[in-house]
């Protein structure tokens, strides 16, 4: 001991380390009605603690051989008193003196004598989506099933493997508890991700975010994984604290935001505070419209494009303010449902380094684009201009930042048709003839990148059109500048 400062060295360690499924318990209630169920409970607890302390080799395989006589008496006897069979036969099969083994259930009860929850939870969830083939249908039902036994609600089928991870890691916690998680952040901007974070209110609250600047996993199967560190507690609290760390871990871009949303954490956690203001300003004056209409391009693979029999033109990749052409056809037969629902006005899915809205004067489909459909007689309406210079203003190039997926490599920014459903679009809009004036100049050529395409005259004019309509001409620099830092964040963390 003199030679060890005094301290006593550590116990047996090998029942407090195990591997097992966390997102699987077992089926039937952890209550226990028999005296004699208990009482053999805690003579295994009692013997799991001998051989903690255990000295001698011969103490510890005694300890062993006990806990087998044990687990196996309690299984009897918990099936007498109704427990299903399988859970029984689990808690008589697990043994947690083999270090090779892992379980296909946690329990903290039965595998730590933890009944009130743990103090901390940590954990990085594998970064596996729902479409995965790493995960079976029944693996899915079987996470699904669980999360419906431990809160009596049930989460979207679609959901990424992490968001199982955050509804049982809370489970896990105690009252006074705290939880976390690395994750990758998709789920902060995706629809499963936001009826999650509904499904997460008044059930346990996440009370910190911590998005990350940086990279912190190289290799290759990680390298499109933008990670966010997120705490948690069982604890009600309505407001998160929400941060952006750099490679240092220096967490700077402190807000609060408010956990019960309209939209998702992630588009709030990524929208500036002045943009925020003023789309709650805008929102009201846009009027519900059963005429505007967002949806998505056709998704098939791509080689059908090259058929010999296509006949209907389709935008696959062609980057235009105006579609005078396109760059690719389509059979009939493929798009069958949809010859009658022509886009009036194509926005990319996946942005790079060129924002842009095409005017369709092709009548073209789209190949996975958003599109924004108008009934027959407005197109080529003062409307259907209109809205095509609002939706290249740098107001919606930034909401389309802001709302977009960031996580998918290479800088790509995936902004889907869904979000659109967000943004304050049905106005009476009155700058049609100044719309067609900007339309005759930029229908015969391509956006720029968007460093150089909102320095162009015919983009501040288009700005300066929609900042006067809106009443926000002051706001115009402060606008194009945080859709530079949005689109430079994102590039960057590609980077890096």
């Amino acid at each position: 001991n003199a030679e060890n400062f005094g301290i006593k060295p550590l116990p047996n360690l090998e029942t407090r380390f195990i591997a097992a499924n966390t997102l699987i318990g077992l089926k039937g209630e952890r209550a226990l009605t028999s005296p004699h169920a208990k009482a053999l409970e805690n003579k295994l607890g009692g013997n799991r603690e001998r051989h903690f302390h255990a000295t001698t080799r011969s103490q510890k395989l005694a300890c062993k051989r006990e806990d087998k006589r044990l687990r196996e008496a309690l299984a009897t006897e918990l099936k007498d008193i109704g427990m299903p069979a399988d859970d029984a036969d689990k808690v008589a099969a697990w043994d947690p003196y083999d270090q090779n083994a892992s379980a296909d259930f946690f329990d903290p009860g039965w595998m730590f004598g933890i009944g009130e929850g743990f103090d901390v939870v940590i954990g990085n969830p594998p970064y596996v989506e729902a479409r995965n083939r790493l995960i079976s249908d029944e693996q899915k039902t079987a996470y699904g099933n669980q999360v419906i036994s431990d809160w009596g609600e049930s989460l979207p089928r679609g959901s990424d493997l992490l968001i199982y991870f955050y509804a049982r890691s809370s489970k896990f916690l105690s009252d006074s508890g705290n939880g976390c998680l690395i994750t990758q952040n998709a789920w902060l901007n995706t629809d499963y991700g936001h009826k999650f974070q509904k499904f997460s209110l008044n059930k346990f609250s996440f009370v910190k975010i911590v998005d990350t600047s940086a990279k912190f996993f190289s290799d290759a199967k990680s390298q499109n994984i933008n990670a966010i560190i997120t705490f948690f507690t069982r604890k009600i609290v309505k407001n998160i604290e929400c941060g952006i760390a750099d490679a240092e871990m220096t967490v700077t871009n402190h807000r609060v935001i408010t956990a019960k949303q309209i939209m998702k954490w992630g588009h709030i956690l990524s929208m500036p505070e002045f943009y925020e203001e003023m789309l709650l300003k805008m929102s009201p004056n846009s009027h519900i419209s059963d005429k505007i209409s967002f949806g998505q391009g056709l998704n098939f693979p791509l080689h059908q494009l090259s058929n010999r029999d296509s006949d209907l033109p389709i935008i696959v990749k062609s980057a235009q303010f105006v579609s005078g052409s396109v760059d690719g056809k389509i059979r009939k037969a493929l798009a069958h449902n949809r010859i009658e629902k022509i886009p009036a006005l194509v926005m990319p899915r996946g942005v790079g380094q060129r924002h842009y809205c095409t005017f369709n004067s092709c009548r073209a489909l789209s190949y996975s684009h958003v599109e924004l459909y108008l009934p027959a007689d407005l197109w080529n309406s003062e409307m259907h201009y209109c809205l095509w210079l609002y939706l290249n203003s740098s107001f919606v190039w930034l909401f389309r930042e802001i709302t977009g997926r960031k996580n998918l490599g290479g800088g790509l920014l995936k902004a889907e048709a869904t979000d659109m459903k967000m943004l304050p679009i049905a106005f009476d809009f009155d700058f049609s003839t100044e719309a067609k004036t900007i339309f005759r100049h930029l229908k015969n050529r391509e956006p720029l990148p968007i460093a150089e395409e909102i320095a162009t005259e015919e983009h501040l004019l288009i700005d300066a059109i929609v900042a006067g309509y809106f009443g926000f001409r002051e706001m115009e620099e402060k606008i194009r500048d945080a859709l530079l830092e949005k689109v430079h964040f994102r590039m960057t963390r590609a980077r890096s």
